[in-house]
């Protein structure tokens, strides 16, 4: 930080009109001390000079502290947006590799199904064969929005299925087909133009060889590719993330420094290339400098997708602008001044100029009586202009420190903290999206269909649906159990070994279950209320349900699946996720945050042991009254302490809670202390 300010000082010093505003005036002023000296001099022989000489004195002192003050502001300016900026960069690339992370669980699972084993197997190229397994991948996509394009090819590389009718696609030669079928590894994930999608300029492509069984070293029969809407999301990620009145552009870059996601094409168009990679530098592009925050991946679950990083960049000349979401005089000066987090040098600086104008007064104050004693009548103007001079220095000075305080640090807390918790209900969102997913999809498994539909359900059938439900929680490890029942909500099969209590039980009535069993719509879940449950241990979750139908008859419902999501670990590891920390990345002490719903019952807590899943938030009514989608921050007292106190209420990602009409508003409160 250092390094950029004391390389770029002029410039940085010229986009801060207030800065510089300060500058100006403080050099007026000392321009107009020195010529009122000057005239004291001249017409005061009368005065010891030791008089002037030591206001002199006091003028060097202050013009010392001037350049402290100047230099402190541009780091408190740049501080600001570096943090503000880092931030979006950051959040940018690690919601898009959260999502990927899904993707790649996808892939692994959707090449074992074994509807798609089967079609392959047989050779079957029939229209009917092949309208069976397009609808199914049909059926898949209707769930997982995330993706375009489905591909099934043979080891020849020869389509045998897809989906994207606009896609001319029958037979590729693209490596990645090869480099599948070598691979050892679970998926490979390809980014770059790819004749798989030749009405694309850029494909993300997860792909997975196609083997005949689960068996190690069973025979490859074929590639599954996964085709993910890439510049979809980024449209998604950026317009969160950039406000409509915001100067900077937000990107991706690929490992070759390369952009592949730009929020503003005309300005950045793909391709565009950056040599610099520092975290924080100052840089001409086009003929304008910018401010450039980039960001690596912190990762997820161990996942670090393909080395891409994040940028935002923010045109120098407009980076500065005052944020009058603040008003001055808004009474945060005086919290500001307890808080640990605002810089003691700019308060030593405020005091230091105090002292500096209160020992002039002291020497006005000799001056004058020097002056009467010595019948020089003709000093006392200066004397008194001198005085002003310092009173209007020591004014400057508090007014920019303070005004730093109230706009610049006080606004850059509120911001953050806003930003913080609408961020915890987008992961929560993005999260819960996935689980929709996976019990509509899970719930078409061909052999669930098979054995629900049979009058008597064999041992053996039990034990294949059980070794199914296993293998599935085995990659998806984020459910405690997955159950399933039939249409009188009996329980039939468990993937846990610990719930085997729970088989012939029926289900419970507030579990979601019952919703499913009375809608037989594929695109249908149901989602038990957040509610302590006998499937949980007693403990509060959500469970998602969606309905297992007749294969011949899809509007005849056999039974359902439940899958049991563990929400408590699940839920904290968001909320900490957003926790602020320091430049160490340790949390910074004393801050907690808050999923709740709208009657204020906690759902998940972060850093607060006393507080948990049921208890209630003991906060004013009206936070509770805010619109779904809706953010804001204030500074409030919580049991005796100041906290910049951030909220947000869930608004849903893609179509989940926003037209699938399932409804349930999630509060995000995030505490930062002062």
């Amino acid at each position: 930080m250092n390094t950029i300010i004391e390389t770029n000082k002029t410039k940085l010093l010229s986009a801060m009109p207030a800065v510089k505003s300060y500058e100006a005036r403080l050099a007026s002023l000392n321009d107009w001390w020195g010529k009122i000296a000057l005239i004291g001099k001249i017409n005061s022989h009368n005065v010891a000079s030791t008089i002037l000489d030591d206001m002199n004195l006091t003028k060097s002192k202050f013009g010392e502290l001037q350049q402290k003050l100047t230099y402190n502001l541009l780091v408190e300016n740049l501080k600001k947006l570096v943090l503000d900026n880092s931030s979006k960069a950051q959040v940018a690339i690690d919601l898009l590799i959260r999502n990927l992370f899904e993707r790649t669980a996808d892939v692994g699972f959707l090449a074992t199904d074994d509807d798609i084993r089967s079609f392959l197997i047989s050779g079957n190229s029939d229209r009917e064969g092949i309208d069976f397994i397009e609808n199914r991948l049909r059926e898949y996509v209707k769930k997982y929005s995330v993706y375009d394009e489905i591909i099934i090819f043979d080891t020849e590389g020869r389509v045998k299925a897809h989906l994207d009718n606009e896609n001319p696609i029958s037979h590729s030669t693209d490596p990645l087909i090869a480099e599948t079928l070598k691979s050892s590894a679970e998926y490979t994930e390809t980014f770059r133009y790819s004749e798989l999608q030749s009405n694309k300029r850029h494909s993300l492509i997860y792909s997975c060889k196609i083997t005949e069984s689960n068996q190690q070293g069973s025979k490859a029969i074929g590639v599954l590719c996964l085709c993910f809407r890439f510049d979809d999301e980024m449209a998604g990620i950026f317009g969160d993330l950039l406000a409509a009145d915001d100067d900077g552009t937000l990107m991706i870059l690929g490992t070759d420094g390369k952009v592949i996601a730009s929020s503003d094409e005309q300005l950045l168009p793909l391709q565009a290339a950056f040599a610099n990679a520092n975290p924080v530098s100052i840089a001409s592009y086009k003929l304008r400098e910018y401010i450039i925050n980039t960001r690596q991946t912190k990762g997820y679950q161990g996942f670090f997708g393909l080395g891409w990083t994040g940028r935002m960049m923010t045109p120098l000349e407009t980076a500065f602008k005052r944020n009058e979401a603040v008003d001055r005089g808004s009474a945060y000066t005086d919290i500001i001044d307890q808080a640990s987090t605002f810089p003691q040098e700019l308060k030593d600086i405020r005091k230091a100029s105090s002292d500096i104008n209160a020992d002039l007064g002291l020497l006005v104050l000799n001056g004058q009586i020097a002056s009467a004693r010595k019948n020089a009548a003709e000093f006392m103007p200066v004397l008194e202009a001198i005085k002003q001079i310092g009173s209007d220095i020591a004014n400057i000075f508090a007014d920019s420190v303070n005004s730093l305080q109230e706009v610049t640090v006080m606004s850059s807390h509120l911001n953050n903290a806003g930003f913080l918790a609408s961020l915890a209900v987008d992961i929560m969102d993005r999260n819960l999206y996935e689980r929709a997913n996976d019990c509509r999809w899970w719930a078409l498994t061909s052999t669930f269909r098979h054995c629900l539909a049979q009058p008597e359900i064999s041992v053996k059938d039990e034990q294949r649906m059980t070794d199914i439900l296993q293998y599935i929680n085995a990659l998806y490890t984020i459910y405690t159990n997955l159950y399933l029942y039939d249409k009188s909500g009996r329980i039939l099969a468990v993937s846990s070994s610990y719930e085997r209590s729970l088989l012939g039980m029926q289900v419970d009535e507030r579990s979601g279950a019952p919703a499913a069993l009375r809608n037989s719509d594929s695109q249908s879940y149901s989602v038990s209320p957040f509610i302590r449950t006998p499937f949980y241990g007693n403990r509060y979750t959500y469970i998602y349900n969606a309905s297992i139908t007749h294969l011949a008859s899809p509007d005849r419902v056999l039974g359902g699946i439940g899958i049991v999501f563990d929400s408590e670990p699940q839920f904290s590891s968001m909320l900490d996720e957003v926790l602020p920390r320091d430049e160490a990345g340790k949390l910074l002490e004393g801050c907690f945050a808050f999923f709740t719903d709208r009657n204020k019952m906690i759902i998940a807590s972060a850093n607060h042991p006393s507080l948990g899943a049921g208890d209630s938030l003991a906060i004013d009514d009206r936070f509770f009254a805010m619109r779904t989608g809706q953010r804001g921050s204030e500074v409030i007292q919580y049991n005796g302490v100041q906290y910049v106190l951030g909220m947000a209420v869930s608004k849903g990602y893609r179509e989940y809670k926003t037209v699938d009409g399932y409804s349930n508003d999630v509060f995000a409160f995030v505490f930062i202390p002062f």
